[in-house]
């Protein structure tokens, strides 16, 4: 018997949320559970990761030499310019470790290199560990809502314009698309990961709310060491289920912690939430190769499920692709420098680098929640741990529709093997499926399709130059005609109107209004942020103040090759 999936996404109305909670008592919560337990959790989490490392590295001579990488690796970081969030006592740690490692080869030493891997992985797993504060969820749970409905109702003046023609509730501004009842459903039968998109600092904010807003327990993430230098984030991340992830460790033996960390944490049942892109969009486009790390800790924690359950008992581990769509990102001028500094070499000249801070994020917030459409989520179709789509009871089925059972991908002639290689790639293809979710799920805004369609005709315009001289190009060189934008814009609506019923891509509903309405809205909520707008009238013509920002936001809808209906 075959089983069907539906092409149509499940449209939720904002008079649903908030849900209510699947488990009534916080108390009951993985994540409370894990927190309350937090020194056997984090010892675990220790013994597993010493475990995986005397097996790499079974001997005196292999450790060292392990040992001399990592300290190695530590010394280069610490010659770079230390972020706010480092401890403070950094040098003095890692120069003890040092001196200790040094004394590894005298014949008297009482020190050994085992015990100088623990003292590293202490060091690290400390760090990592987040927590979860019953007292500041709430908190966070009432006051948010009560803060975006002030602001949505607020009257006109320096801050808040009326523009919000008839949003009354976060959820009219923030509409959620998916099918949130499969998602509730499986969040009692297993164990859920949230693999979304990654384009703001404000992502794992939004994404928290989101999941909350389901009824959904809290799910623990990784959040860049780098935020816990903005003193609002910092306050929640610390509180809310955070575990730290330092991006400039690449040393074994912090990788090693990291994934044991968060293979365990799905073992005891705690939600998560993976950014397998790994860290924010450069470049403004969607996710196209994922980092595979973390997310083979899902498919591991699966594996170690089928062994430690009988097979109708085994919990499964569920991957729900979520993608965030914002009119403008708050970071968008730094991200598309580093993109083009990183892709252009010699040929780009940085001007500028910006960062967050708490005045910067509480600015950005208020213009963001005076936008007339903020942003969108929406939940792709709910995967395995191989890429196989799923019904409710969670049974699993393959792209012919046929039920299978997915113990046996870690079978080898009838028993439970170990297979790394086998198994990196099965974490590969749940990798590809996921993209293949995010590019289905994608919600094309009005300010995407604006930016999208005048970049591509200027790019026409100066067709013979190449992408970095043209982006240099000054303001008063570019103009493109109203009625050339307006022929444009109309031929790429009834595009993606095409792709929208055939279910390969998402659109907002203000992108089936006509042409006039649809780049006014663009450019009113894409212009609302930034200093220079990368989107212009002059006269009857438009340009751009900033050419690359109009290439970051044009770059949301590159690769569905709608440059050829221009």
């Amino acid at each position: 018997m075959q089983h069907k999936f539906g092409m149509e996404q499940q449209h939720n109305t904002a008079g649903k949320f908030p849900l209510p909670y699947i488990i009534e008592d916080l108390r009951e919560w993985p994540i409370y559970k894990l927190s309350e337990n937090r020194d056997a959790f984090m010892n675990e989490v220790k013994q597993t990761t010493l475990r995986k490392i005397y097996e790499e590295f079974p001997n005196d001579t292999l450790l060292k030499d392990e040992l001399s990488k990592v300290l190695f690796q530590e010394r280069i970081r610490l010659t770079e310019k230390p972020w706010k969030a480092d401890p403070p006592d950094e040098r003095a740690f890692w120069g003890s470790v040092k001196s200790k490692f040094m004394k590894l080869s005298d014949a008297d030493t009482v020190i050994t290199p085992q015990q100088l891997t623990e003292e590293i992985l202490d060091r690290y797993i400390n760090e990592i560990t987040g927590n979860f504060d019953i007292n500041s969820f709430q908190f966070a749970r009432t006051v948010l809502p009560q803060f975006f409905s002030r602001v949505f109702n607020a009257a006109p003046g320096k801050w808040f314009k009326s523009i919000s023609q008839g949003a009354r509730t976060i959820h009219e501004k923030i509409p959620i698309t998916g099918d949130v009842e499969l998602i509730r459903k499986l969040a009692q039968k297993g164990t859920i990961v949230v693999v979304p998109t990654h384009f703001s600092n404000m992502d794992s904010i939004m994404i928290g709310w989101v999941l909350s807003e389901l009824g959904l327990p809290a799910f623990t993430y990784g959040a860049g060491l780098n935020l816990y230098s903005i003193k609002l984030l910092s306050y929640f991340m610390e509180r809310l289920g955070a575990y730290k992830v330092d991006r400039r460790k690449k040393n074994n033996f912090y990788l090693e912690t990291l994934k044991t960390y968060s293979t365990t944490a799905l073992q005891r049942g705690t939600h998560s939430i993976f950014f397998p892109g790994g860290t924010r969009s450069r470049s403004g486009m969607l996710e196209k190769k994922l980092k595979l790390g973390l997310l083979g800790t899902a498919l591991e924690c699966q594996k170690q499920h089928f062994k430690n359950f009988n097979e109708d008992l085994a919990p499964k581990v569920f991957v729900v692709p979520m993608v965030i769509n914002y009119h403008f990102v708050l970071e968008a001028s730094g991200l598309i420098n580093d993109y083009l500094k990183e892709t252009g070499k010699h040929l780009f000249f940085r001007e500028n680098d910006e960062y967050s801070t708490s005045i910067k994020m509480i600015r950005f917030m208020l213009k963001f929640l005076s936008a007339s459409s903020s942003l969108t989520i929406s939940f792709g179709k709910v995967l395995d741990v191989f890429g196989n789509e799923v019904d409710s009871e969670g049974n699993s089925f393959n792209h012919l529709g046929n039920k299978i059972d997915i113990k046996r991908y870690f079978m080898t002639n009838g028993e439970m093997t170990d297979d790394h290689q086998r198994e990196e790639e099965y974490t590969k293809i749940l990798g590809e499926k996921i993209v293949e979710q995010y590019w289905k799920a994608n919600t094309v805004l009005t300010s995407h399709l604006v930016c999208f369609t005048l970049f591509e005709l200027i790019k026409k315009q100066f067709k013979n130059i190449d992408l970095f001289t043209l982006l240099r190009t000054p303001e008063d060189e570019i103009s493109i005609p109203e009625g050339t934008l307006h022929e444009a814009l109309n031929l790429l609506k009834e595009r993606l109107k095409e792709m929208s019923a055939a279910g390969d891509i998402q659109i907002s509903p203000e992108i089936r209004w006509n042409v006039d309405k649809i780049l006014e809205h663009g450019m009113r909520n894409v212009n609302l942020y930034h200093v220079d707008s990368p989107i212009m009238r002059n006269g009857s013509n438009f340009t751009s103040e900033d050419l690359k920002l109009l290439y970051y936001y044009h770059n949301r809808l590159d690769g569905y090759n709608l440059h050829k209906y221009l």
